[in-house]
């Protein structure tokens, strides 16, 4: 016979979020037992690549 013990809990967090993240586009992923959130920022407010021409 095969038997498998499965709980279920319920949980709840909630976070405040600044204003300079993209809620929208929120990611959470739950693998392992492991829960990952991803939150990116406003592309506006990240950090800007500049090219140096040297020569």
């Amino acid at each position: 016979a095969l038997y498998a013990d499965v709980r279920s809990s319920l949980y709840r967090r909630s976070f405040a979020l600044s204003g300079e993240l993209e809620t929208e586009k929120i990611e959470a992923n739950l693998k392992h037992g492991v829960l990952t959130v991803r939150i990116p920022k406003r592309a506006e407010l990240r950090p800007k690549k500049i090219e140096v021409k040297v020569g």
